[in-house]
């Protein structure tokens, strides 16, 4: 990283921490709110990854049934 990165960098975490202000008490529960909903965004996410896991786990194993009794299937008729 060059000097123009660092300073870019630097630049635009000093101008984060100088927009920060200080949080009132009364807030306090305004921001847990914030972070609760945020977990269940996640939590969400996750479980739409889930099923989309299952779901494509749930299709392989039926190409591979479909597979394997195709298979036997013509391996004993050839008799």
């Amino acid at each position: 990283m060059n000097v123009v990165g660092v300073r870019v960098l630097l630049g635009g975490v000093l101008g984060v921490f100088d927009r920060v202000q200080l949080v009132a008490m009364c807030q306090v529960s305004v921001m847990a709110r914030l972070f609760v909903l945020a977990g269940f965004r996640v939590l969400g996410g996750f479980a739409v990854m889930a099923g989309g896991l299952v779901e494509v786990l749930g299709r392989f194993m039926m190409v591979m049934m479909n597979f394997v009794l195709v298979a036997h299937g013509k391996l004993l008729h050839r008799r």
